[in-house]
């Protein structure tokens, strides 16, 4: 998969999205807040409790024809979750992603959480090729911007939370 910019309107905002692939990994960055996630391509996914949490978690990727999966273990409880649901350190997030057009990329994403949840999940995020989009740096300068107990950005009004 070459260098692609795409981006998707998820509850009426817009994700852009970078799509990088280099060997042994691909780096999905995203505009907002300049978040950078990495996809191991070759090695196997280690077992949840081997994983230290982190807000991505670990991911490892695999070709399956046309489309990428991604297996990711080890997203902290802190972390709000994918679609905003609660989750445990036992969530497993497997996603698999395609072309379904030249212009058009699905993201499948099937949440699985023997804890919280009864059966897994499953919802799909649509992206749309920019090929003249450029992605700006993306820096809060003020710092008014900080994540709550719950996960939620909130911001700072007069120097006070």
């Amino acid at each position: 998969m070459p260098a692609v910019r795409h981006a998707a309107h998820d509850d009426g905002g817009v994700l852009s999205i970078e799509i990088l692939q280099t060997p042994g990994q691909i780096t999905i960055v995203t505009e907002a807040f300049s978040e950078v996630r990495r996809v191991h391509l070759d090695q196997p996914q280690l077992p949840i409790d081997d994983v230290p949490p982190g807000f991505y978690g670990h991911s490892v990727g695999r070709w399956d024809g046309d489309t990428l999966v991604i297996d990711t273990v080890g997203i902290k409880e802190s972390v709000p979750g994918y679609n905003l649901m609660p989750h445990s350190d036992q969530m497993r997030i497997t996603e698999r992603i395609r072309l379904v057009t030249p212009d058009v990329l699905h993201d499948q994403i099937t949440i699985d959480d023997p804890v919280a949840l009864e059966k897994p999940f499953t919802y799909t995020l649509a992206f749309r090729r920019l090929p003249n989009y450029k992605m700006v740096e993306f820096v809060c300068e003020n710092n008014r911007e900080y994540i709550d107990e719950q996960g939620r950005v909130r911001m700072k009004v007069g120097g006070q939370k």
